[in-house]
This record gives C-alpha cells, sequence and structure tokens, in this order.
C-alpha cells in the first residue's frame, strides 16, 4: 500500500469514526430527549443491531414489555419493546417529579402507560432520524410514530408482517445507576425502489401542456379482440386437437374481420392485411343500430325524414312584411291603399229560388176524424177479489 493510499484510508476512517450512525443517533437522542422533554437522566450503555426473518420475529418479543406498533411512511409498520423497568420509571417522573432508587414493582401494562411512553419513541425517532447523515441510514431508520398498544406477543407478531426486520437493542441505565432497562426496536427492511428515467421524448410530452381529459382517455388501454371466422366442430374431434393442426376457413374471412370487445359487442369491421412488416385491420364503419342515436348531420343519409330548410333570420334574410296597424283610422289616402274585393256572381233567372204557395190566415182548418167511443163498465164485470191481504190500520 502506497503513502498515498495509506492517508486516504486513514481519511476515511477517521470521517467514519466522527460519522452520525443509527446506533450512535440513539445514544444521543435518548440522553437529549430524556433530560429536555421529561427532565429525568437515562444512558445508553449498550447498543445491538442485527437483522432477522419475519417468521422469527415472534422469537424476539417479551410478554412483560409494553408492546407498542409504530406507524412508518408508506404504511409500513414497526414495533417497539420498552421495559417494564423503563415504564415505571418515566410514569414516576411524569406524576410525582422523581424516581425512586429501587426497581418498581411488577404489575399488568395498561394503554395508560403507552400514552404516556408514546412521546419517547416519537422524539426518538424525529431527532435520531434528523441527525444522520448518509441515505442508507436514513432508508434504515426512516421517521415512524407510536401507533397502538398491543395486548400480547402473539397479537404482536401477528402484526409484525414484514419479511425482514433491523433489530435495535438498547439497553438503559436509569436515575445515575440506580437500576437497568431495555429499549428495542423492530423495523422493517424496505428495499429503496428506483424509478425509471424518463426518455426525452417522454419528457417532451410531459411540457406540451396540462393533462386534459383528451389526453386521458387516448392513453388508456382497450382490448380487443380480432375474429376472422368461426367453426362448427364435433366434441370427439375437438379433444383430438393438438398442436399444428389446421383448420380451414372461409376465403373471404380475411376481408370480414369482425372487431369485438371483451363482452362480445361489435364495434367495427375490416380486412386484414399487413402494414410495414406487421399485421394490421383496416377499419370501416359499422351500421348504427337503434339502440345508437344519430345526432349527427352527416347520419341524415341513412333516415328516412324529409329535408327542412333552415330559415335564416339574418339581417340580409327576406322577413314577412308587417301587418298594418289596424288601430289607425281609415282615412280617404289609407283607403286608397286597400285593395280591391272581387266582384259577387249575378244570380241567373234559372237558378231563382222557386215560389212558396200562399196560406190564408182566415182558412178554416179541416175537420178531425171522430174517435171510436170506448165500451160501457158493466157492473156484472166485477173484479175479482184479492185475499190473502191483511187490513190497513189508520192512526
Amino acid at each position: 500500500m502506497s503513502v498515498l493510499q495509506r492517508k486516504a484510508q486513514a481519511g476515511k476512517q477517521e470521517h467514519q469514526a466522527r460519522a452520525m450512525t443509527v446506533p450512535k443517533a440513539l445514544r444521543v437522542s435518548v440522553a437529549k430527549i430524556a433530560d429536555e422533554v421529561f427532565g429525568m437522566a437515562l444512558v445508553v450503555i449498550g447498543i445491538t443491531q442485527e437483522r432477522c426473518d419475519g417468521d422469527t420475529i415472534s422469537e424476539k418479543l417479551d410478554d412483560d414489555s409494553l408492546l407498542m406498533l409504530l406507524d412508518g411512511p408508506s404504511g409500513a409498520s414497526g414495533g417497539a419493546m420498552l421495559g417494564p423497568e423503563l415504564v415505571g420509571a418515566m410514569i414516576q417522573q411524569q406524576t410525582t417529579g422523581k424516581i425512586a432508587t429501587t426497581s418498581p414493582a411488577q404489575r399488568p401494562l395498561t394503554a395508560t402507560d403507552a400514552s404516556l411512553s408514546a412521546p419517547l419513541l416519537d422524539s426518538l425517532f424525529e431527532r435520531a432520524h434528523r441527525l444522520l447523515e448518509t441515505d442508507v441510514d436514513r432508508d434504515m431508520f426512516p421517521p415512524f410514530k407510536f401507533g397502538a398498544r398491543v395486548e400480547n406477543a402473539r397479537l404482536f407478531g401477528l402484526a409484525l408482517d414484514a419479511t425482514e426486520y433491523t433489530l435495535f437493542k438498547l439497553t438503559v441505565d436509569i436515575a445515575g445507576g440506580a437500576f437497568q432497562s431495555g429499549l428495542t426496536l423492530l423495523l422493517p427492511v424496505v428495499e429503496k425502489r428506483f424509478e425509471p428515467v424518463a426518455s426525452d421524448e417522454e419528457n417532451a410530452e410531459t411540457k406540451t401542456g396540462p393533462v386534459t381529459l383528451e389526453k386521458t382517455v387516448m392513453t388508456m388501454k382497450a382490448d380487443l379482440t380480432a375474429i376472422l371466422g368461426r367453426v362448427r366442430l364435433p366434441l370427439a374431434q375437438l379433444e383430438k386437437l393438438a398442436a399444428g393442426d389446421e383448420l380451414a376457413l372461409r376465403p373471404d374471412a380475411f376481408e370480414s374481420v369482425e372487431i369485438r370487445t371483451l363482452d362480445g359487442r361489435v364495434i367495427s369491421r375490416g380486412a386484414m392485411g399487413q402494414l410495414d412488416g406487421q399485421r394490421a385491420i383496416q377499419l370501416e364503419n359499422v351500421a348504427t343500430t337503434g339502440d345508437s342515436p344519430k345526432r349527427r348531420v352527416s347520419d341524415r343519409d341513412d333516415l328516412d325524414l324529409p329535408q327542412v330548410k333552415m330559415t335564416d333570420y339574418g339581417a340580409e334574410a327576406d322577413t314577412p312584411a308587417a301587418l298594418p296597424d289596424l288601430t289607425q283610422e281609415i282615412t280617404p289616402a289609407l283607403a286608397d291603399d286597400l285593395p280591391d274585393l272581387p266582384e259577387l256572381p249575378a244570380f241567373e233567372e234559372e237558378a231563382a229560388l222557386p215560389d212558396l204557395p200562399e196560406v190564408d190566415a182566415g182558412a178554416a182548418l179541416p175537420d178531425l176524424p171522430d174517435l171510436p167511443d170506448l165500451p160501457d163498465l158493466d157492473g156484472a164485470e166485477e173484479l175479482p177479489s184479492i185475499e190473502g191481504l191483511s187490513d190497513l190500520k189508520s192512526a
């Protein structure tokens, strides 16, 4: 190794020693946050970093710790485990203002403990991520936030569904050596996806103007099927078909190709050929059916409707003459302007009405014929008696 290489290697090692890595950022951040936010003394005396598969993550979990889910960018889910001693110390500091010299007694951890411990995790991720210098470290330690508390390790393991995780295990000294506890962070390993670089043509198209509905529709993809023809085969012959077998088509199959959509609708027809060495279809319009209303002027040729001349009431158009004002007094001058009425035809003598007969008002009317007399009713012919009627009672 030359002198120049040794100097470069020494400078690289010196830079790496001063660089802010994830373990160093965690160590610095825990002490700062504990002092500024909670007013307590926390010192990271040990930290380890390892990778493990998502299938073996359940082996790293501890039911006695406070299990908390973390929400990360792009929907990623992480986890954190706080030892009961660390949780108890933080509760004592926030409620009584001081930490006991002995380790807190074991007790079930609750959602209240998680709420009081959440500010430590949120501040830790925000500060440590900001201190990192390289993109690799920032991708390894993205800014997570407190999500929810989990009841037990089984549910915690089910919620962590990534294929690989990075574990940061911190050993924390509390209150100047009074007791120690653990803090474990489980962060999913997310491979960084590089977006393809757009070509010059794509960049030019992007700069042509804003995205409109027309551009959006024209860039949509539609699956169409070109049908050359249909062949009917018995089921026995269909089962015997193999690769390389040939099916005979009609001679005009290439001249009557149907273009159908995925739901089987025929949207066009055409003739198959080739263009620039590739198969192509020259389309023709399909006759519009009754289901498709005709709204364009070009569609009137197919409709059995009379041609209506459109009247243009513009300045140069012939407008109907105005009617005379009937409220004006008809003067001799106005009467001269009125048109002459046609003469009525004269009645001829042959067409005269016939004479009506004369009627004498004093003449007597002719006598009317006598009506026959009605027969007399004899007393012998009495009416028959009706029996069985009840007597009428008068009031």
